[in-house]
């Protein structure tokens, strides 16, 4: 299922998921949200892009989803090998109910995004997507008389960091040039936008469920 497609660098090797030093408890929970996310929308066909340890591909198709996997890296065993900047050369005219797209395409240029977004519109009817959002985080706990305990958490946004690429991410949501609402104006080009949240107990993961239009 290889397409003749030269990805870009590889940034990190097959050993970087290592369980013990990789899934931590915010990243479980993450993996928490992309399967519940999937499974809401009752798909019978899943492509995962970035297969990572795979812990949410095998839970999907635990649950009876038929899952296949997309990456550039050959030593992951990909289903399908290639860039997702170039998904339709690799992809063709497949079709996926869901397309599960979680913490990549900040591994690319920004310029690059709403090319890629084009392209997953093409191929699935639902886009799941998750993204670094850079931000100051704080949480307020108000214990008051008779009223019960009231929790907050208030999230402000690095938009006056410009950030510059680390090794791995070209970009991140909520630093200069990439806010929230610059990333949703390029989504809703070719998506219905259905939900968009900070992951509770991961607030650095950003995510967006997106409908074809």
């Amino acid at each position: 299922m290889n397409a003749d497609v030269t990805p870009h660098t590889l940034q990190v090797d097959a050993s970087h998921y290592n369980f013990q030093t990789y899934t931590d408890l915010p990243r479980w929970t993450s993996y928490w949200h992309q399967i519940t996310e999937a499974l809401a929308l009752a798909p019978k066909t899943v492509l995962i892009i970035g297969v990572g340890d795979n812990i949410v591909g095998k839970t999907l198709a635990a649950q009876g989803v038929q899952v296949y996997t997309y990456d550039f890296d050959k030593h992951l065993h990909p289903d399908y090998e290639g860039d997702v900047a170039c998904i339709n050369a690799v992809l063709h005219d497949k079709r996926f109910d869901v397309i599960l797209c979680c913490q990549v395409l900040e591994h690319l240029p920004r310029d690059r995004f709403e090319n890629i977004l084009q392209q997953l519109a093409q191929h699935a009817g639902h886009v799941i997507i998750s993204l670094p959002y850079s931000a100051m985080k704080y949480k307020i706990e108000l214990k008051l008389p008779v009223i019960k305990t009231v929790k907050a958490n208030i999230y402000i946004h690095k938009f006056f960091k410009k950030h510059t690429f680390d090794g791995e991410h070209y970009w991140e949501t909520g630093t200069r040039g990439h806010t929230k609402r610059s990333v949703l104006k390029s989504m809703r080009k070719f998506f219905a936008v259905e939900k968009w949240y900070i992951a509770p107990h991961n607030p650095y993961h950003l995510f967006f469920v997106l409908r074809k239009k």
